[in-house]
């Protein structure tokens, strides 16, 4: 049974639940592993069977994600599961396909889909690219010109690819729309010159929270917007809250004016466009009404 599973196209790896003796939070150790994980990971058999998953990759460490504690969370509901994620680690596009949980051990199938990802998305930007050179407006179709961000059209047409990623794949996505608390007063108060590189300094973070598949754009005036594909709400969650740390962090205060950012973090559902930026838009109304800082979801 081994020996074919060596010859399948997917990576395959048994997995133990432990405790990390060093830090005392949950691990995984390999138990078994195809041929096809070592050319996943560039790591032999020998350096993943009978070690811990962050002895192995200890990159994964570095992420955002407790792997080890998500994967046996998954792993212990003792249902199917498929998670589709870009792992920075192995900067690879990979679904995993977990089960059969028994005894403390479980499986999971792991299909790298880059390849497959990159050429849709450069099927997207080529279809686009297109479009621009027939109106002649290239460089200025996607780009907002004073943050260097996608625009509010393109961000409308990655929705509609998002969309159809769920349909065709039931791929998960979650929107992120925030709006600046009190921007009028801080033109008012202290120049458009000054506004101009508030909204800078937040696209900024937003591009930094943004992953390699999500969207990060300018949605209006001072609203911005991230489409973050594949992804579940809880893990969203994670993402807006390290947000929310970082403006408080780089604009602790502008002169009289204390920086902050209200919004919605809503995860699609089967809505079309317009209905879930209506959603959006209105979710973010109810949150600036509870105050400055506030993100609902």
């Amino acid at each position: 049974m081994k020996e074919f599973l060596d010859h399948i196209s997917d990576a395959i790896v048994k997995c133990k639940i432990v405790q990390n003796e060093k830090t005392g939070k949950i691990d995984l150790q390999g138990v078994y592993a195809n041929h096809q994980m070592e050319v996943l990971t560039n790591l032999s058999r020998d350096s993943i069977i009978n070690h811990n998953m962050t002895d192995a990759y200890p990159q994964l460490q570095e992420g955002l994600f407790d792997w080890p504690k998500i994967l046996s969370d998954v792993a212990m509901t003792n249902e199917s599961k498929i998670i589709e994620q870009y792992f920075e680690a192995f900067e690879k596009y990979l679904r995993l396909n977990i089960f059969g949980y028994k005894d403390g051990c479980f499986d999971i199938i792991i299909t790298d889909l880059t390849e497959k990802k990159e050429i849709k998305r450069q099927l997207l930007v080529r279809d686009r690219q297109i479009k621009h050179l027939e109106t002649e407006i290239k460089s200025m179709a996607n780009v907002d010109m004073l943050t260097k961000m996608y625009n509010y059209q393109f961000l409308i047409d990655s929705i509609s690819s998002s969309i159809e990623s769920y349909k065709e794949e039931g791929a998960n996505f979650c929107i992120l729309l925030i709006d600046i608390d009190g921007f009028r007063k801080i033109n008012q108060n202290h120049g458009i010159k000054l506004g101009d590189s508030t909204l800078q300094e937040i696209a900024l973070m937003l591009s930094s929270l943004a992953r390699k598949i999500d969207v990060a754009g300018r949605y209006g005036d001072d609203e911005f917007m991230v489409i973050l594909n594949n992804l579940d709400i809880e893990i969203a969650k994670i993402m807006v809250e390290r947000l929310k740390q970082d403006i408080d962090k780089n604009f602790t205060k502008l002169l009289d004016t204390k920086i902050s950012a209200s919004g919605s973090l809503i995860e699609y559902s089967g809505e079309n466009v317009e209905e879930l930026l209506y959603k959006a838009e209105t979710n973010m109304e109810k949150a600036k009404s509870l105050g400055k800082g506030t993100i609902i979801s």
